[in-house]
């Protein structure tokens, strides 16, 4: 039945009907609500299942992710890098996205910036209420040390936020978009600059969630040449959270379709240091070593959430010594009950004489040839071997015993029986010399 059961739970054509899981993404115009419709729909070409939970922003998805319940089923969130995770021992990274977001300081005289000493006095707009860009910008431009650059940072729309700059109520905007983003390609073309540190590098050495890329003059615009000159930009990770409840399945489903979804996605996640704070999913490192699904993942996962492929080893190892234990410890009762036995055996030639049988002392025996001491322990001998029978077969009938073992038992058993009747005719024939 056990065997019939396994090979129910294997399937011999894998995909992805398994998968059943929720992602909260962002506000239903945003790039990350767009990110999970198409990872939706090729979820949905496996035959999997991924819900978009459309939500306020990045602050909304990790404090319901925070507050998961199993109203929202299995769930997951996406977030930036570099954040300060609220509840942080109740969220695990579950993997990073190889195509990182950009993060833009935009501005009518933006290509004047080259040092953070030049942003003194400006007005600033760090994007909505609550999103990855206005909480990001807050931990990047909200430090106790830039107090004195008298920075003013105010939250609007990414719409809103363009107006502003293009009508001078802005000095600086924050977005943090993809490179590809219409709307930067738009701004850009409309006369907004993208500020650039010369000393890039040190905002990556004090935030470790930033890592340094080039935009090439003309990126946008090759002939316009627009960007004018290169510019150094930082790159965000977009990472995806866990609640710690997802089973071993989901995890590794999720993992699968983002590994088909994102070319780079194994390289991106093993070589990427973890500074996030959170803790990292357990099955993205099996994922990682693996090179993927192991056989056990991809061909029956309800098995997996069981035994995970990684301890399966250990298992094995465990159920091995359990069973050299088991088996030491049965030789072990063995050796004691037999050589109990033995030792009433060698009292009793110690007390007729060790040239007779215990059957030629019963038949030999004279009443002139025992005193009332050899009685008394003589009934000794009896009652230790009824108690060792007694222990024998309780051994024979444990289930500790291990599978054949039992036999040995009962051979045991029936030495000391066989002992224990010539032991009682013995002392029936005594009692007859005293009557």
């Amino acid at each position: 039945m056990l065997i019939g059961l396994i090979f129910t739970a294997i399937d011999l054509a894998p995909n992805l009907s398994h998968l059943s899981l929720s992602i909260l993404s962002g506000p239903k115009d945003g790039q990350d609500y767009a990110l999970v419709e198409r990872l939706s729909d090729d979820a949905a070409k496996r035959e999997g299942s991924v819900t978009n939970l459309k939500t306020k922003g990045i602050e909304d998805n990790l404090e319901r992710l925070a507050q998961a319940s199993d109203s929202w089923g299995v769930l997951f969130a996406l977030a930036p890098d570099g954040l300060q995770y609220p509840q942080a021992e109740k969220l695990e990274m579950v993997a990073r996205l190889p195509k990182s977001n950009t993060v833009f300081l935009l501005g009518p005289d933006a290509a004047a910036i080259r040092y953070l000493a030049d942003l003194k006095d400006m007005q600033i707009g760090i994007g909505p209420q609550g999103s990855g860009t206005s909480l990001l910008a807050r931990q990047l431009l909200g430090q106790k040390d830039l107090t004195k650059l008298n920075l003013s940072l105010s939250e609007h729309t990414f719409t809103e936020q363009f107006e502003k700059l293009q009508n001078g109520e802005l000095d600086l905007g924050v977005f943090l978009l993809r490179d590809d983003n219409p709307q930067i390609k738009q701004a850009i073309h409309t006369g907004l600059e993208i500020a650039s540190f010369e000393n890039a590098e040190a905002w990556t050495n004090r935030f470790p969630a930033l890592h340094l890329e080039t935009l090439y003059a003309g990126h946008y615009d090759h002939v316009a040449l627009l960007p004018k000159r290169n510019k150094k930009v930082f790159k965000v990770d977009t990472l995806v959270l866990g609640d710690r409840d997802a089973s071993r399945s989901d995890v590794v489903a999720l993992l699968v379709l983002l590994n088909e979804s994102y070319h780079g996605f194994l390289g991106h996640n093993k070589n990427t240091p973890n500074h996030t704070g959170l803790s990292v999913a357990e099955d993205l490192h099996t994922f990682i070593d693996n090179g993927g699904p192991s056989l056990l993942d991809e061909y029956a996962p309800g098995l997996a959430n069981l035994m995970p492929p990684a301890n399966l080893l250990h298992y094995v190892v465990i159920i091995s010594v359990l069973m050299n234990l088991l088996t030491g410890w049965n030789r072990l009762r063995l050796y004691l009950i037999d050589s109990r036995r033995v030792e009433i055996e060698n009292m009793m030639y110690h007390l007729f004489g060790t040239k007779l049988t215990l059957e030629e002392i019963h038949k030999q025996l004279g009443r002139n040839e025992i005193t009332e001491d050899d009685r008394n322990f003589l009934d000794e001998l009896i009652d230790r071997s009824e108690q060792l029978r007694q222990r024998c077969r309780k051994y024979t009938t444990s289930i500790v015993t291990p599978l054949g073992q039992e036999n040995i038992y009962r051979y045991h058993e029936g030495l000391i029986s066989q002992q224990l009747k010539t032991l009682r005719d013995l002392r029936e024939r005594v009692n007859a010399f005293f009557t």
